[in-house]
């Protein structure tokens, strides 16, 4: 695999290492991607869209797309699973999708002592939210012991207790454990989520 990425510009999702998420793709340019991808063993980044289309600089996480469904017209159901935190460096092509090359960024994911604490809070937090938004016991066993992993637990916070995109890329970029904990908690709380019209608010 050599040092480029494909991007995959979206304006409300990001995705993070050790993350899966599910996409639908329904461009043809996309779709395209998304088979070169395949073929070709090239990453694909998702990136906060920039209304000047240039992303000379940016951090993002990339990963290899799984397809999931193929549906008759060609729209596709995929996952991705991050793998690798990367600042895009030079442009290389658009055709008819964006190719950057990329630098792999290292973070120094090190937990101490002074914030285990925090980290268990929000072990907490997102074990409730869990509780609300995962109806089956099983898969809340999985998740839960996923959350052994505190890269896990800090990326899956973000991604489903942050509702900005901004705060979302801001743990994303931040380069060290205790950073990404200190944006959480600031962001987190007090924060309340709407189970929806019959249900109270989860408050925390």
């Amino acid at each position: 695999m050599d040092n480029r990425v494909f991007l995959f510009p979206l304006s409300n999702s990001l995705l993070f290492r050790k993350v899966t998420l599910p996409y639908h793709i329904f461009e043809s340019r996309y779709r395209k991607m998304i088979k070169d991808s395949i073929d070709q063993q090239v990453p694909i980044a998702v990136v906060a869209a920039d209304p000047s289309n240039n992303y000379e600089g940016a951090i993002c996480v990339a990963g290899m797309p799984h397809i999931l469904t193929t549906y008759a017209d060609g729209r596709m159901d995929i996952y991705i699973t991050g793998a690798v935190k990367c600042r895009l460096t030079d442009f290389d092509r658009e055709n008819p999708y964006k190719v950057y090359h990329y630098q792999s960024l290292e973070e120094n994911l090190f937990v101490n002592d002074s914030f285990s604490f925090e980290l268990e809070s929000l072990r907490g937090i997102l074990e409730r939210w869990a509780r609300h938004f995962l109806q089956d016991q099983g898969q809340r066993q999985n998740f839960s012991s996923t959350l052994e992993d505190p890269e896990v637990l800090i990326n899956y916070c973000a991604v489903f207790l942050l509702d900005d995109v901004e705060e979302k890329q801001e743990v994303m970029e931040a380069a060290t454990m205790r950073r990404k904990v200190q944006i959480l908690l600031r962001a987190v709380g007090p924060k309340e989520i709407t189970l929806g019209p019959f249900l109270p608010a989860l408050r925390f």
